[in-house]
């Protein structure tokens, strides 16, 4: 069934933030050619037009924190993720992070720098020093950046609204993928001598999130249906000062982090006035923690958030004005236009909400996955960050693993010949595609399919599970696959958003199973990981990496060593 195109590279990169075009400007320096597909627009899709200014490094005498090194920035990222992370690659993190900040300057991205020429770094709570390079004009600044770079290189070709939704395999090894090209409404078979799964996380599976509801799940959905193993899918991070109240602005996220001593000096307050956090600022699994407790005591506000309520701050409305009208511009100037409040002078309502995921694709230090040819980097990865995340790291973690992922690839793609594409299993799944325009009985909507998976996340997948919601939002995604196999699209293949839309509706079902089923194996709690019914933590039993790996007969679900290269846990840590 010839009815697709194909395309061949050394090197194909999927997604097109931050960490996917890294890799892809690695692979290219390298000498590879790489095609770079992403389901949207590179330079605008993912999270990282999303963020904020900080991203993680240790300058030394080339920033403020003089006395910072990659040594206490790993015993930073150590502590911060409880002895959870993987520590072959947290030191390909906190060793070359300041090497990869020199690269965004090359590259365009604008820095803040001091009177003296040193770049102007924030503190964060959990970080020794401060140690958050300021970016100017954010996330957007850096994600349009590494896009023209990507767009300078000859042999970097980029493919826009194409969504993967299939890895191919042969003979054991991942060997391209094949993807919708939506607006001309064909299969496009991509084949390449290694594959980088650089797509993001999960967020977008919950309703309120602080991300762009793109982020669905697509990397996990990929690596699973190819044999690739899986890591601790259950410790989704949820951020604490997300706004619900005013409704025009929901899911804008605050950042309470510049609520610290040094800056505006504030807290979050319940609704009888009281301040909730204690001194220092809490590191964000903590503060979660303190939030939603608040919230599930009845001390919250009208719309079920805590107050954001910047007039009692310690360093004065115009200082907080400053700070935040600076440091999160794009925020504070769109709550004002969107509700008419300046956040500094009104008490806003806030409330935790999905903002990044610590599991993910398992890799090494190489950014190798368990299957040979596919690699993988920043959020799609997992096993690094431990059950935490400290802020600015996740900027830090595309970059460095980005390009990591990127040269590992292209040495894998420079010492292997093309195996060639399985022609029997694009035909099936080619045809699995198709089927969504057949005519069907009882016809069920995407739309609705993909709205009911979100609702079950939000319900029973939140901050705090237990074995009863999480078994029964288990239940809804049997009734959701199902559904599944009811969808039916309209007649037309150009710039069919029912399609696409489809085809991600499975993506969202394959990632949410995965996800219930980690947290249902979890039986305790830890970092962003609360069980209501296993309430304590129990290192002695359960502090491993949960591992997901694709069966004859389904998943299976172990457990799985934590790599400890220089810090080993102590007792008591």
């Amino acid at each position: 069934m010839e009815n697709y195109k194909t395309l061949k590279a050394d090197v194909m990169v999927i997604g097109g933030a931050g960490a996917a075009c890294r890799a892809a400007i690695e692979a290219s320096e390298k000498g590879m050619n790489v095609i770079m597909i992403d389901k949207d627009i590179p330079g605008k899709s993912g999270a990282t037009p999303c963020a904020l200014w900080s991203i993680q490094a240790p300058m030394g005498k080339d920033g403020v924190s003089t006395e910072d090194t990659p040594e206490q920035f790993f015993e930073d990222m150590v502590n911060g993720g409880h002895y959870f992370g993987d520590q072959n690659i947290v030191e390909l993190v906190a060793f070359t992070a300041k090497e990869r900040i020199y690269d965004m300057k090359k590259y365009g991205v604008k820095f803040a720098f001091t009177d003296d020429g040193k770049f102007v770094q924030t503190p964060m709570p959990g970080q020794t020093y401060p140690r958050s390079c300021f970016m100017i004009a954010n996330g957007t600044n850096m994600s349009t950046n590494l896009a023209k770079e990507v767009s300078r290189r000859e042999n970097i070709r980029v493919l826009k609204d194409h969504l993967i939704f299939q890895l191919l395999t042969n003979k054991g090894q991942v060997v391209g993928g094949l993807a919708l090209d939506q607006n001309e409404g064909e299969m496009v078979a991509i084949e390449a001598a290694s594959t980088v799964i650089a797509c993001g996380g999960y967020t977008g599976l919950w309703s309120f999130t602080d991300n762009p509801p793109t982020l669905i799940g697509d990397a996990v959905s990929l690596a699973s249906r190819a044999g690739a193993d899986l890591v601790d899918l259950e410790m989704n991070q949820y951020y604490g000062t997300d706004l619900v109240w005013p409704e025009s602005a929901r899911g804008t996220v605050l950042l309470y982090e510049c609520l610290h001593e040094s800056m505006a000096n504030g807290n979050i307050y319940n609704k009888h006035g009281e301040p909730v956090f204690g001194n220092p600022l809490p590191i964000r699994d903590e503060a979660i923690k303190v939030i939603y407790k608040e919230i599930q005591a009845g001390n919250g506000g009208p719309h079920g958030g805590l107050y954001f309520d910047l007039t009692k701050c310690g360093a004065g409305i115009e200082k907080a004005k400053e700070i935040y009208g600076e440091m999160t511009t794009k925020q504070y100037r769109f709550i004002e236009e969107a509700t008419g409040f300046n956040m500094v002078d009104t008490p806003l309502e806030v409330a935790p909400a999905s903002h990044y995921q610590l599991g993910g694709v398992y890799i090494n230090e190489k950014c190798e996955t368990s299957m040979p040819g596919l690699f993988a980097c920043g959020e799609s990865a997992g096993n690094f960050l431990g059950d935490n995340r400290l802020a600015g790291s996740a900027l830090c973690d595309t970059q460095t693993t980005g390009a990591k992922a990127g040269e590992t690839a292209a040495a894998f793609a420079k010492d292997s010949s093309f195996v060639g594409l399985d022609k029997a299993q694009l035909d099936s799944m080619i045809g699995d595609a198709m089927r969504y325009f057949e005519n069907k009985a009882g016809a069920v909507k995407s739309s609705d399919l993909r709205q009911g998976i979100r609702e079950a996340m939000t319900k029973y997948v939140s901050p705090y599970r237990s074995e009863k919601g999480l078994t029964a939002a288990k239940n809804e995604m049997l009734n959701y696959s199902d559904d599944l196999k009811k969808i039916q699209i309209l007649p037309i293949k150009k710039r069919n958003t029912g399609w696409r839309e489809a085809l991600e509706a499975e993506i969202m079902l394959d990632t949410a199973k995965l996800i219930i089923d980690s947290a249902l194996f979890r039986k305790e709690s830890r970092g962003h990981h609360f069980r209501e019914d296993y309430p304590e933590t129990d290192n002695k039993n359960w502090r491993k990496h949960t591992l997901v790996r694709k069966t004859d007969k389904g998943f299976d679900y172990s457990l799985k060593d934590i790599i400890y290269t220089r810090m080993p846990p102590k007792d008591g840590e």
